[in-house]
């Protein structure tokens, strides 16, 4: 009997060994679900620093944008031939034409002329002139306004026209310049004109008039028309001196006919040296422009000063 309880208590014990094996199997699958706690931990401490690093990411493109908008005010000279000499103009970026030169004798004195209108773009001044059809212009003058340096095309409003002045600003500082050995015939924008015989009239009148603090003057015809302007001086002494000027070069008929690119007409006068001197109203058509032009020829000679 003892001999069979040994028995049974050593099955027993062989029966409790098997269930603490069991408590340690358990053990063990608690010990692998335990470990993926740490494992965790790990995995959300790289997020913070991922996320305080996500400003400086955004930062970096920032400055090739700029760079980008620097350099997109890429414009470009071109010189070629027209109206027997030679010009430049200045065009954007996009391809519109911003600035059109008077002539020049040849084109080293057209590239003259680009690095002349550079200087006075940062120490000139950018005046802007309406005419009686309501189209502006913008027309840019040396630091102390004795001379025309440059004139804009002509707009519909001031605010195009200031518009235009600034666009000028942004592209005309570049280096790009390009030899044309011609131009398309849309392009042409001057001829030379032809001057007929015309009978003198004497009852012109030239007007003086001062407009903020200086002093310019007007041709009108007999029944009124006003046929130029001329530009501001900073003395009626000045003016008259310039009035002089002015006649011996409409007497040596140095006019010319240019269209702009809206395709108005208006004629400009210059002097020996090729300096523009006056612009003149514009016109819807080519003749009504040269019919003025002989208006001009007609009364200026005789015309009174009237103050």
């Amino acid at each position: 009997m003892c001999f069979f309880r040994r028995k049974i208590k050593d099955k027993m014990k062989g029966q409790n060994e098997p269930v603490k094996a069991q408590v340690k199997t358990e053990a063990v699958v608690v010990t692998p679900k335990a470990e993926p706690t740490p494992v965790m931990t790990k995995i959300e401490e790289p997020i913070a620093p991922t996320v305080k690093a996500l400003p400086k990411v955004e930062k970096v493109p920032e400055k090739p944008k700029a760079e980008t908008s620097s350099g997109r005010y890429s414009g470009k000279y071109e010189i070629y031939p027209e109206a027997g000499g030679f010009k430049y103009r200045l065009k954007a970026s996009n391809g519109e034409i911003l600035i059109v030169s008077q002539a020049y004798a040849s084109k080293a004195g057209a590239a003259s002329g680009i690095e002349t209108l550079k200087k006075n773009v940062e120490a000139g001044v950018f005046e802007f002139y309406t005419d009686k059809s309501n189209y502006t212009q913008f027309l840019l003058y040396n630091s102390n306004k004795a001379r025309v340096i440059a004139t804009g095309e002509f707009y519909e409003s001031v605010a195009r026209a200031q518009s235009a002045s600034e666009s000028v600003k942004k592209f005309y500082n570049n280096d790009k310049v390009l030899n044309l050995d011609a131009i398309s015939p849309e392009d042409m924008r001057e001829e030379l004109v032809e001057l007929k015989p015309i009978e003198p009239a004497n009852n012109g009148k030239f007007e003086f008039d001062e407009l903020s603090g200086e002093i310019l003057f007007r041709l009108k015809a007999s029944n009124g028309e006003v046929l130029f302007e001329s530009n501001t001086y900073s003395s009626k002494a000045s003016a008259l001196q310039s009035l002089e000027v002015i006649k011996k070069a409409i007497e040596a008929g140095n006019f010319r006919v240019m269209k702009d690119k809206v395709g108005r007409f208006q004629f400009k006068l210059y002097a020996s040296n090729k300096s523009l001197l006056l612009s003149g109203e514009t016109y819807p058509n080519e003749e009504n422009c040269l019919s003025a032009l002989d208006s001009v020829r007609r009364f200026y000679q005789d015309a009174k000063i009237v103050e």
